[in-house]
């Protein structure tokens, strides 16, 4: 039995985090943490969860724990990683804070990076495209939500190679801006719907980019550290007023002459073994992936203008962050992928 601990415990990402690892029968979660809540039983950051268990300090966790998941916010989590790792544990990061090579991270979050040689072994964590890396990963980078939905919606055109760029449209649930997000109070968010950090200014482009990029130059499986081609994207983010859930609409510039079948076949064949990914027939709508680890994706022809369309939902909470992160630490385990995580949603 693996020893799993959790620091960071009791933001959102944490808080599924407990959920789903509290369920998997491959790992024992040794402890969790929280500056806030420290000393604390569990339940007075999170209602919904039933265990005994008190919030435990930094240093209890990763003396306890062989694998240690960093639910923090950026910039902190390139502090803490060193020492996990210099102590024998295997990390997994659900912060930007390897995703990227330290100086396009620097310009694009304004932090300083703390630990920029790390970068380097870092492994990308969407299994999807990155599945044969993850095995023998010491130092896991596990994607966002946005970053996810946009790079599974275009993959296939860009690992066929008629990718040249996208617009991107992309609206999210108040839950992804974080426990304590800045303009998610009720009465801001209720009956509005905004976009926000528009102009090509949004720290994920860069991500989704080099994703693209990847497929472009290596094709499928990616390697993290592996050539790189060009994509631009415009990306236009929006905060809806509600829970979780994240749909991208994606305007999709590519070559060649494509039709309604030849893009079917193309998605059904680039995922028909994918255990998360769901080619639909209808369009996906947030509501259908709720509380699942599933990314429903649906491409289309627009006959009258020749447009490539495609549609992508996913939970951002769950595929877009900790259901991932578990999806990772199996992988890194080599246990069955689906271990713990959900394939089907709640409805209503």
């Amino acid at each position: 039995m693996v020893r799993v601990g959790i620091i960071g415990a009791s933001g959102y990402g944490g808080g599924e985090l407990i959920r789903l690892l509290k369920a998997h029968p491959g790992v024992e979660l040794v402890g969790f943490s929280s500056r806030k809540h420290e000393g604390k039983p569990l339940s007075s950051a999170w209602p919904q969860l039933w265990d005994k268990g008190l919030f435990a300090t930094l240093e209890e966790v990763l003396e306890q724990a062989d694998v240690v998941f960093l639910a923090l916010p950026n910039g902190l989590a390139m502090e803490l990683a060193p020492r996990a790792l210099k102590e024998g544990k295997r990390v997994i990061d659900l912060s930007g804070d390897y995703r990227l090579p330290p100086e396009v991270y620097e310009s694009w979050y304004g932090i300083p990076h703390k630990s920029s040689g790390l970068y380097r072994e870092a492994v990308y964590g969407l299994p999807e495209l990155h599945r044969k890396e993850l095995g023998g990963a010491r130092l896991v980078a596990n994607p966002g939500c946005y970053v996810t939905a946009t790079t599974l919606a275009l993959a296939p055109l860009a690992a066929e190679g008629v990718l040249r760029g996208a617009f991107v449209v992309g609206l999210s649930g108040v839950s992804g801006a974080g426990r304590e997000g800045e303009g998610t109070f009720f009465a801001e968010v209720n009956e509005n719907l905004k976009p926000y950090k528009v102009g090509g200014v949004h720290r994920h482009i860069p991500e989704m980019e080099r994703n693209l990029g990847r497929l472009l130059a290596q094709g499928r499986p990616v390697r993290t550290h592996g050539p790189l081609g060009e994509v631009r994207l415009s990306f236009v983010p929006h905060l809806v007023p509600m829970t979780r859930g994240i749909l991208v609409t994606v305007e999709a510039e590519v070559e060649g002459n494509w039709s309604q079948k030849a893009l079917d076949e193309l998605y059904q064949d680039f995922y028909a073994q994918e255990p998360f990914v769901r080619v639909t027939e209808a369009l996906p709508e947030t509501k259908g992936t709720y509380a699942s680890n599933r990314v429903d994706v649906k491409p289309l022809f627009e006959a009258r203008t020749g447009r490539v369309m495609v549609f992508a939902a996913l939970d951002n909470l769950v595929k877009g962050m900790a259901g991932q992160a578990v999806q990772n630490l199996n992988l890194m385990l080599d246990l069955p992928e689906e271990t713990a995580l959900p394939k089907e949603g709640l409805w209503p």
